[in-house]
């Protein structure tokens, strides 16, 4: 915990601390924080100390020091940490999963399908992941360990997740020609081609469904729709480019995938409950106070 405090040190909330240990980040505040609209990306996440808040497929949950969770897909959430002081910050680590070494772990990702397993799923640590998370940790402690024994620890914590009860929600990662495996790949076709046009027929005649059979499916994953899946990729992105000073409004909107920038503006504030020209005026004084010019006076 030594090393996760220290890396605390020098967080800023809601920017995740990238470690030495490959696919491992960190994540702490020293107050609490508003709510913000995000992507539970495939990942395992435990939080180590404070409360967090999480709304994510019609589910509000608290998550508190020992509690860990595994999505299959990016799914879309809400967090907000409602526990941590200076002396207490919030600390929560995340490991990336890397489907090699699932799939190798299992064997043979054609495994037969667990059709109840959710894309979601939540559960208290258990001594056996504490261990292999403690050993990965502890690597930390000491850097020129990290490039041989990295990689094992990693591979024994994905190994006592999938002996453990999110298992079946890990296995979703990899298994192959299953109907949770099509439905990942009309995940992943959304968010790679986000702001292209997309008809919700193709990707249903894609993943061998019919158009109900899909969207049902698709929901029950995502919790939303194709469309407001892809809605919400969008936006996402959308707000990255103009919270960054990227483009402007109209800039974003049409990059963004909108024919409309009056339609672009109206779902930008429902989702973020401000208009984008608000999130583009910080990131105008920003750019004023710091001129990009080479050999401009400071303001």
């Amino acid at each position: 915990m030594a090393a996760l405090m220290r890396l605390a040190d020098r967080s800023l909330p809601g920017v995740p601390i990238r470690t030495a240990i490959p696919h491992v980040m960190i994540w702490s505040s020293r107050m609490p924080t508003d709510a913000r609209l995000a992507l539970f990306e495939p990942k395992f996440y435990l939080l180590l100390q404070g409360r967090k808040r999480l709304l994510i497929g019609g589910r509000d949950l608290e998550f508190g020091a020992g509690d860990c969770a595994i999505s299959a897909v990016g799914l879309p959430f809400s967090t907000q940490v409602i526990e941590a002081t200076h002396e207490a910050p919030y600390i929560g680590l995340e490991l990336s999963l890397d489907a090699d070494v699932v799939a190798t772990l299992m064997g043979d990702a054609s495994v037969e399908e667990t059709p109840t397993a959710p894309t979601f799923v939540t559960a208290p640590l258990n001594e056996d992941v504490m261990d292999a998370v403690d050993r990965l940790v502890r690597l930390l402690q000491r850097p020129d360990d990290i490039p041989t024994l990295a990689g094992q620890a990693e591979r024994e914590l994905c190994y006592r997740l999938l002996q453990g009860p999110m298992g079946d929600t890990l296995r979703q990662t990899v298994q192959k020609g299953t109907r949770a495996a099509r439905i990942r790949q009309a995940i992943a076709w959304i968010r790679q081609n986000a702001r292209e046009p997309m008809r919700v027929a193709d990707l249903a005649d894609a993943a061998g469904m019919s158009g109900t059979s899909f969207h049902r499916h698709f929901k029950a994953a995502t919790g939303s729709s194709p469309l407001a899946y892809q809605r919400y990729i969008r936006l996402l992105e959308a707000r990255r480019m103009i919270v960054s000073g990227e483009a402007d409004v109209t800039g974003t909107a049409f990059a963004s995938g909108y024919a409309s920038s009056s339609q672009f503006s109206r779902e930008y504030k429902e989702m973020f409950g401000t208009p984008p020209i608000a999130d583009r005026r910080p990131a105008l004084r920003l750019t004023r106070r710091c001129p990009s010019q080479e050999g401009a006076a400071p303001a």
